[in-house]
């Protein structure tokens, strides 16, 4: 069974951004079926306005966009969170990845904000950089 994780919007927009870092290869990996992206609406609806905000920098139209994002979807295992949550993160906006993450029960919550999002750990979801879970993929190989 491929690993599941949780991906932050920081990963993503690091992944279109450029083609040359640990992000971009986990996409493609995940494209080629290698892990499985767990996503909520909230946490899709982060990617949409992050991205869509940041297109002009990203040099991506909006409709190239909204086309990434469909086919995101369609990867991802999909899920529609049941319990409350109490937040547990200094930033409300790294809430959403954090309550997927949790009630999901993935294996990683990736991020370029290990130290913001680290409280998550102690609920059981390891918190690491893009770069190490590239590692862990390559391991399963």
């Amino acid at each position: 069974m491929p690993l599941r994780a949780v991906v932050d919007t920081n990963v993503i927009y690091a992944g279109l951004y450029s083609n040359a870092g640990a992000s971009h290869l986990l996409l493609r990996l995940l494209r080629a079926g290698r892990w499985s992206l767990v996503l909520s609406n909230t946490v899709c609806a982060e990617y949409e306005e992050i991205l869509k905000r940041q297109a002009p920098i990203l040099g991506i139209a909006l409709d190239e966009i909204d086309h990434f994002l469909n086919g995101l979807c369609l990867l991802a295992e999909r899920r529609t969170l049941a319990t409350t949550w109490t937040p547990i993160l200094h930033d409300p906006d790294d809430e959403a990845f954090a309550h997927l993450a949790v009630e999901a029960q993935v294996d990683h919550l990736v991020t370029y904000n290990v130290r913001h999002v680290a409280p998550v750990g102690t609920l059981g979801v390891k918190v690491i950089t893009p770069k190490q879970f590239l590692s862990l993929l390559r391991g399963q190989s």
